[in-house]
């Protein structure tokens, strides 16, 4: 309650000064914002006021709420610390502040991987077969939320600056909650190019290029998707090419005898780069080791012997070298935890897929840094982040669902559709049944019939009808 009555007086204030300072031509919009922003918040520094003010342009009650979120969350931390620098000094943690430096720095080199400095080579090796990884439904279940909304709307506007953006949010939500309609961005990505090809839902001018005025924060799933998406034509020509030229070096290797073979699945038209082998260099091929590690991996063994039953094991460079990313991170990940709990440290794991890593005991938010995640979570109520919420205030899934659910239906009980161009309107309060939709065409609002005239408006609660 007094978070919330701070925001209150602090917008009212803020649009109080807006007011004033409404007509001043000498001082620009948004220098003048971030100076009252700076005058609202004088325990914020600069540099953050700034960020926010750029990313809520325009929007002093979103300005207002974040900068006031940052500047409780600030107060909390420097509470703790307060009461962490009364305890005896032995049991101070000394690595958290180099922790949440390299978290930081972490997640901003994930950012920037498939943003500014996207790289094909390292995107094919992190996801060698990117069309069945991306198509697959159940990777795209939590891509799209309110959060990152306009984002995606704003990326697929750049990408079809001549697609009206009613058509693009059409493919992507439904409703005025704009609630994820379709949960693969390739499938839609496909749909708007169909669209482009056929003509459909095109606009006679080219839209001008929008600016990503929303931060998809650190969403590295949707980044990997939308990184993707941009570069798709590229990654699969540059995959296409990769597999032909290793197609012809078999090929040549085959006719001059300098293949090999592999002593699992007796394979002998392997390139000798496909082939790796034990610590006593016996050769397996890459499926056969990618098998026998599954096979580890779900019996919870940490060991990788040799396949030949030699005595010797695969060293983890080797592993790392033959093992898809994904693959050889779950197995780090499990060789990690259990070294880590033989060392008696503090351990957490992800609760959304159980990468572990070690963590400050007074810390109630856990940063996941597994790439196929990197989600922030609550370490008491195991729900991503909901700072400065308490645990008790945050929506449950099921009671976020009721509450969509009745608002789509409410919503659904007030609109109508054109029977003509089948456009979605809403009658305004204190207006006539008789609606006119831009195309022309003349419906009545009650029952959605066409109508001509004022005929089909004789009867209950009309004076003539009592003639």
């Amino acid at each position: 309650m007094i978070f919330e009555q701070c925001v209150r007086v602090r917008i009212s204030v803020f649009k109080m000064a807006e007011a004033v300072v409404k007509h001043d031509e000498h001082v620009t919009d948004f220098e003048d914002t971030v100076a009252r922003l700076t005058d609202a918040f004088p325990n914020l520094s600069v540099g953050v006021i700034r960020k926010v003010a750029t990313s809520c342009r325009r929007d002093i009650v979103k300005m207002v709420m974040r900068l006031s979120a940052i500047e409780v969350d600030e107060q909390r931390n420097a509470k703790v610390e307060e009461s962490g620098a009364l305890m005896p000094k032995t049991e101070q943690p000394s690595t958290s502040g180099v922790g949440q430096k390299k978290r930081g720095t972490s997640i901003k080199s994930q950012v920037k991987k498939y943003t500014s400095d996207f790289n094909i080579e390292e995107f094919l090796e992190m996801f060698p077969n990117p069309e069945e990884t991306f198509r697959n439904p159940e990777r795209g279940e939590d891509v799209l939320d309110l959060t990152t909304a306009d984002y995606v709307v704003h990326f697929f506007m750049n990408k079809y600056p001549f697609i009206y953006k009613s058509h693009i949010s059409f493919l992507l939500y439904q409703g005025p909650t704009r609630q994820p309609k379709c949960k693969s961005l390739l499938k839609v990505d496909e749909e708007l190019q169909q669209a482009e090809q056929n003509d459909e839902q095109i606009m006679k001018c080219r839209r001008k290029p929008t600016t990503m005025r929303v931060d998809p924060g650190e969403d590295i799933r949707l980044l990997q998707e939308l990184a993707y998406l941009e570069h798709r034509t590229d990654i699969l020509d540059c995959k296409l090419k990769k597999e032909q030229e290793k197609t012809k070096r078999r090929t040549f290797a085959k006719e001059n005898g300098s293949s090999v073979s592999c002593q699992c699945c007796f394979a002998d038209d392997l390139l000798p780069e496909e082939v790796y082998s034990c610590t006593n260099d016996c050769s397996f091929c890459e499926e056969c080791i990618r098998r026998s590690c599954e096979i580890k991996l779900a019996e919870g063994d940490i060991q990788f012997p040799c396949l030949a039953d030699c005595g010797s094991q695969f060293s983890w460079k080797t592993l790392q070298a033959a093992l898809p990313p994904t693959l050889f991170s779950k197995l780090s990940q499990n060789y990690t935890e259990s070294e880590i709990r033989a060392a008696g440290l503090t351990v957490d794991s992800c609760p959304l897929c159980n990468f572990p890593n070690t963590i400050d005991e007074r810390c109630t938010s856990f940063q996941c840094f597994n790439p196929e995640c990197m989600k922030e979570t609550c370490r008491l109520c195991k729900e991503l982040n909901h700072l400065p919420l308490r645990c008790d205030e945050v929506e449950k899934d099921e009671d976020v669902q009721a509450r969509v659910y009745v608002e789509n239906k409410m919503t659904e009980a007030i609109l109508r559709s054109c029977y003509k161009c089948k456009r979605k309107f809403v009658k305004e309060d204190n207006c006539c049944n008789k609606i006119t939709c831009i195309c022309g065409a003349v419906s009545c609002y009650v029952c959605n019939k066409p109508v001509i005239g004022y005929d089909h408006f004789i009867g209950l609660g009309d004076s003539r009808s009592e003639k």
